[in-house]
């Protein structure tokens, strides 16, 4: 049988189309950088944990805006070298500041993080450290 008997036959077979005519035209959007996405995605690591939640919401809600794993482990009721884990992956994400002050190392929220972290951990009471948070 020929190319051509093939092709004339009507068995059911639908013609070679090149674009799916249901897609529509193509995205007119740009994607979020790759350099962004991977800070992106390194940041929500950094959150992806429960205990990193409530150190992150601790260091939030402190009066002077930071602690130290000292103050972290009676509140988290954690031994401190899980909460030194922690404190290292919150500061490699970019989250975190550490300040070393003689023997002991005091952490905080980086400041260009502290709104977006205030949003995640507080949702909607985003305004700042209020008692409803739950702590101090």
């Amino acid at each position: 049988m020929s190319a051509d008997q093939v092709t004339r036959r009507s068995a059911g077979f639908l013609p070679f189309v090149d674009e799916d005519p249901t897609c529509g035209p193509p995205l007119e959007v740009d994607p979020l950088s790759r350099e962004l996405a991977e800070a992106l995605a390194r940041n929500l690591k950094g959150t992806a944990d429960p205990t990193r939640l409530q150190i992150l919401s601790v260091l939030l809600a402190a009066p002077e805006g930071e602690a130290c794993v000292c103050d972290l482990t009676p509140l988290l009721e954690l031994a401190q070298p899980t909460v030194s884990y922690h404190m290292k992956i919150l500061v490699d994400a970019g989250l975190v500041s550490r300040r070393k002050r003689g023997t002991w190392a005091w952490y905080s929220v980086r400041p260009e993080q502290r709104a977006v972290l205030d949003a995640l951990i507080w949702g909607d009471r985003a305004a700042g450290p209020r008692a409803d948070h739950g702590g101090a």
